[in-house]
């Protein structure tokens, strides 16, 4: 072993400004042998009896430091754990990594290695278990991640072929949709003189159903082309997506007397076409979904996604994220139902009362997750609801703890 002058663990942790830190992470953890790594100095700090224990070597022999630490590792397994040293500032989380470490009597067995970064990336804590993992165990668990990946592999096919269902159904219904509206159409107008009042009654519930029916084939495939299609990612101007959204609302803006307090929105990186749709949904809900008699009032302002609301929310790190509210004061919903109108075909109004196909939200949450960002609603209690949209500044690569 090399020999490498090191302080005690104690003094060495107190001696270290992340020290206050890296007792803080050793209070939430537990294991029979602890490091600390300090990342200025490149060195680890453990007690050396205890490991030169567990793998049968001499105490007086076995000296602590990060190059004697390495050599008690496997040389195909030390690359993990120097990666991970080297980018503290990337690990998101707890890295977990089944190591062999070479005993003295020359076996490897293998152990649980578990590094922590401290929360300014100064440093790491290394929990090394001192359970050995038997073959049996790994065995195990090397089937379960098999099943795992093969369930996760299942599952991505069958909503690709669930996704192509659903478009090449919906498209093809088109055609026999149209010529059921066209020929009740014309039917209606050539014999509009003929045609008692109970028959014209039938003809234009028939139109209407026809119509909604339309209305709902024209979502589904919206609902599918999203992920189906790949969308261009481009530098999105919130604000100018909402002066489209406002002209093309004009008429029922217009109509309702709705009034709109819109702050400066900022620029995202995403698909411009998916975004204006996100805004127009969730704009158009608040105007539908208005008091009777009270003129819509829709708020939309926006803001920086703080540090600990990042954690809270377990975004990305490394990315900066924008926050945009929209509210508005109109009839809400029950707060038990704050996920349900996420789903698809998920209704809480009659269609007589509030027509729509129940997919509007759905199609909120499908771009939001496509634009690798969150999506929820609150109802505040008699004055309406708000909707919290969180999309990254700039894309990356969805991450799995989000």
């Amino acid at each position: 072993m090399n020999s490498e002058t090191a302080k005690p663990v104690p003094a060495a942790l107190r001696d270290q400004p992340a020290g206050a830190e890296v007792l803080r992470v050793f209070s939430e953890v537990y294991s029979s042998i602890m490091i600390a790594y300090d990342a200025g100095q490149h060195t680890l700090y453990y007690a050396p009896a205890q490991l030169a224990s567990l793998l049968g070597y001499n105490p007086v022999d076995f000296q602590q430091g990060y190059s004697s630490f390495l050599e008690v590792i496997h040389p195909e397994d030390r690359a993990f754990l120097e990666h991970s040293l080297g980018n503290l500032k990337a690990l998101q989380k707890p890295a977990d990594l089944q190591v062999r470490l070479l005993h003295k009597n020359g076996t490897t067995p293998s152990f649980r290695l578990n590094v922590k970064a401290t929360q300014d990336a100064s440093g790491a804590i290394l929990l090394l278990s001192d359970h050995q993992i038997h073959d049996s165990s790994l065995n195990e668990i090397d089937e379960l991640r098999q099943a795992k990946a093969e369930m996760i592999s299942e599952l991505q096919r069958s909503n690709k072929e669930l996704e192509e269902f659903a478009y090449v159904a919906s498209h093809d219904l088109q055609e026999p949709l149209r010529k059921i509206s066209t020929f009740s159409g014309r039917l209606l107008e050539k014999f509009e003189e003929s045609i008692d009042e109970e028959g014209k009654l039938y003809l234009g519930r028939i139109l209407a159903s026809a119509e909604n029916m339309r209305l709902l084939i024209d979502n589904l495939l919206e609902f599918s082309r999203i992920s189906r299609v790949g969308q261009q990612f481009t530098n999105v101007n919130l604000n100018f997506v909402m002066m489209q959204i406002r002209n093309e609302f004009d008429l029922i803006i217009d109509e309702t007397q709705a009034r709109f307090q819109i702050e400066k929105l900022p620029d995202v990186e995403g698909s411009a076409s998916l975004l204006k749709q996100l805004f127009s949904n969730i704009v158009n809900n608040a105007i539908k979904f208005r008091k009777a008699g009270v003129p819509p009032e829709i708020v939309i302002k926006a803001m920086p996604v703080s540090a600990a609301e990042k954690q809270q929310m377990r975004l990305q790190n490394g990315l900066a994220y924008q926050k945009i509210l929209v509210c508005d004061n109109g009839i809400g919903f029950e707060s038990e139902y704050a996920t349900r109108i996420f789903q698809i075909f998920q209704r809480l109004h009659g269609k007589s009362e509030y027509p729509g196909s129940g997919i509007g939200l759905a199609i909120c949450r499908k771009i939001t997750d496509h634009h690798h960002g969150l999506i929820f609603a609150e109802n505040i209690e008699g004055q309406g609801a708000c909707f919290t949209i969180i999309l990254p500044e700039r894309q990356s690569a969805p991450t799995l703890n989000k």
